[in-house]
């Protein structure tokens, strides 16, 4: 079995723009529209293709967004609007101010280390910050009714993937043991990505793990997790039972806002 770091597991692999684009901060990342206000300024990490980080600008001040994906920055930048965009590691970033608020959305479940993130994201808050975290319980996913066996067997292996690296599959309900220390103030909502059949975007929810299967799916194959034949049975059969069978899935999602 290869052995890869998490960096290179949390690689954002080619064709993951086609997931990212279809999220705005309305429809994923609704927990900040109760805190952004004018004039605040705003530090989105781990910012993907930027389409949520240029949705924040229409309710914030000075938006800036950073990921260490240089061709999800590449995409950020055409019509990047208010918005500044910079490639870099988090860790390393060094702003000449800092910030009213720091959010990072979907980001922590792809790091080994997030308390260091965290560490690092507090230190960048103006006195009083407020730091948002959005992120999954990739373990209390819930299909309704459960899906093909093949593609069971295939997210078994994606958590184990991605436990192997150190990345942690509970990170949802983890951060507020990371933060609540430090913190002056916690709020901690439900979030939770939910969709069933005959709602709006049905078809762009429910195909989320065949995308995963044909994107993620090659660095389980590369890291020997699953076989190629099973990615593609995996794709095949979670396509037909998306399209016939499927009623509701709900993704556990959790907003941890802290104050320091």
């Amino acid at each position: 079995m290869k052995t890869s770091t998490s960096y290179e597991r949390a690689a954002m692999p080619q064709g993951t723009a086609a997931v990212l684009d279809t999220r705005t901060v309305e429809n994923a990342n609704a927990n900040l529209l109760t805190v952004l206000q004018p004039g605040l300024s705003v530090l989105d990490v781990g910012c993907g293709s930027g389409t949520i980080t240029k949705g924040i600008a229409k309710y914030a001040g000075k938006v800036t967004g950073i990921d260490r994906s240089e061709e999800l920055i590449s995409l950020a930048k055409v019509n990047p609007g208010n918005v500044t965009f910079e490639l870099g590691d988090i860790l390393d970033y060094q702003p000449a101010e800092k910030f009213d608020i720091i959010t990072t959305a979907r980001t922590l479940q792809w790091i080994a280390n997030p308390y260091a993130v965290i560490k690092k994201m507090v230190s960048l808050l103006k006195p009083k910050g407020l730091l948002c975290v959005l992120d999954y319980n990739h373990e209390a996913i819930r299909w309704d009714p459960a899906p093909p066996q093949s593609m069971l067997d295939f997210y078994a292996a994606f958590l184990k993937w991605r436990e192997d690296a150190g990345m942690d599959n509970a990170i949802a309900d983890h951060v507020i043991d990371l933060v609540h220390v430090q913190a002056l103030k916690l709020t901690v909502t439900q979030q939770d990505e939910y969709a069933e059949r005959g709602m709006e975007n049905w078809d762009t929810h429910i195909s989320l793990w065949k995308k995963v299967a044909e994107t993620r799916g090659n660095q389980l194959v590369a890291d020997g997790y699953i076989t190629e034949a099973a990615r593609l049975q995996t794709i095949a059969e979670y396509d037909v039972w998306a399209k016939e069978e499927a009623k509701s899935m709900r993704l556990y999602l959790k907003a941890t806002h802290a104050t320091f």
